[in-house]
C-alpha cells in the first residue's frame, strides 16, 4: 500500500505543480507556502507561480533536501553557495547542532531579503550569516552580476547573456573559508555552473570540506553536468557518496 501510494503521489504530484497551482496556492495562502514543516514567504517578484507550487507539493529541491538531512554531519559548521529563497537554508540549520556557524552566499539582493525573511520566520537565524557576494575567480574586487527574471536564473553576467546586471562583492571559496576561519564544515552548492570553476582554480579549498551536496550543471563551454561528475572524481580527491540527477554527495577521500 505504501509502494502505491508512493508511486501515485510521484506521478499526480508533477502534474499537480503547475502554474495555476502556483497562483491559486499563493491567493489563497497569501504568499505563505508550508513546505515540510516551513512557512516560505514567496512574495517576492523574483518567484514565480511554478516555483511556489513546487515548494507547496514538496517538488521544491527534493534531493538537495533529502541529502541535506542524510548527509551533512550534525558537528560541522556549513558553506552554502547559493541560499536563494532559504528552503535548504533552514533545513540545514535544523539539521546542525546550534552552536554551529552557517554561512550562506547569495550574490542576487532580492534573495538575499528573502532568504533573510524565511530564515526569520522559521526561527533559523541563529549563528547564521548571510554574505552577499559572489563566488568568482576574475580579477578584481567586484563582479558584474545578472539579475535573472526567476530566483532560478541569476548567474554571473558574463554567463547570463542580455539580462541586466549589477556589480556586487566577488570572493573565492578559498578566500571566504580564511575570512571565517573555518577547519571542520561541510559544503552545499548550487551556483548555476560556477562549481565548474571551482574545480578548475580552488580544488584544495572544495577538498577541505568534510561532505558536499552539490547541484551541478551544464555548463558552456566545459560540458554538461556528467562531464562535471566525471571532472571531479577523476581529481582522486573525491567519492561519489550519493547521486539523484544532476544532484550529488562527495566525501573527500583521505
Amino acid at each position: 500500500m505504501t509502494s502505491l501510494a508512493t508511486h501515485a503521489k510521484r506521478f499526480i504530484g508533477p502534474l499537480l505543480a503547475n502554474r495555476w497551482t502556483g497562483i491559486v496556492a499563493a491567493r489563497v495562502l497569501r504568499d505563505r507556502i508550508p513546505h515540510r514543516g516551513l512557512t516560505i514567504d514567496t512574495s517576492s517578484p523574483v518567484v514565480t507561480p511554478e516555483i511556489k507550487a513546487a515548494l507547496l507539493m514538496r517538488g521544491y529541491e527534493s534531493s538537495e533536501y533529502r541529502f541535506v538531512r542524510q548527509y551533512i554531519p550534525t558537528d560541522c559548521d556549513v558553506i552554502e553557495l547559493g541560499g536563494s529563497l532559504g528552503v535548504i537554508s533552514c533545513t540545514i540549520r535544523r539539521r546542525i547542532d546550534p552552536a554551529r556557524r552557517q554561512f550562506i552566499v547569495e550574490a542576487d539582493p532580492r534573495l538575499a531579503k528573502a532568504l533573510r525573511r524565511n530564515l526569520a520566520i522559521n526561527h533559523c537565524d541563529n549563528n547564521v550569516e548571510v554574505i552577499e557576494t559572489a563566488i568568482s575567480y576574475d580579477p578584481g574586487e567586484t563582479v558584474s552580476f545578472a539579475l535573472g527574471e526567476s530566483s532560478v536564473s541569476g548567474r554571473i553576467a558574463a554567463d547570463g547573456g542580455s539580462l541586466p546586471t549589477i556589480e556586487v562583492p566577488a570572493c573565492t571559496l578559498g578566500q571566504l573559508i580564511k575570512r571565517h576561519g573555518l577547519t571542520n564544515f561541510a559544503l552545499v552548492s548550487d551556483i548555476e555552473g560556477v562549481e565548474w570553476r571551482i574545480l578548475q582554480h580552488d580544488l584544495d579549498a572544495l577538498a577541505r570540506a568534510r561532505m558536499i551536496v552539490m547541484e551541478t550543471h551544464k555548463f558552456s563551454p566545459y560540458g554538461t553536468y556528467d562531464d562535471l561528475i566525471a571532472a571531479l572524481l577523476a581529481t582522486g580527491r573525491f567519492s561519489l557518496r550519493d547521486r539523484h540527477g544532476p544532484v550529488i554527495v562527495l566525501e573527500p577521500t583521505a
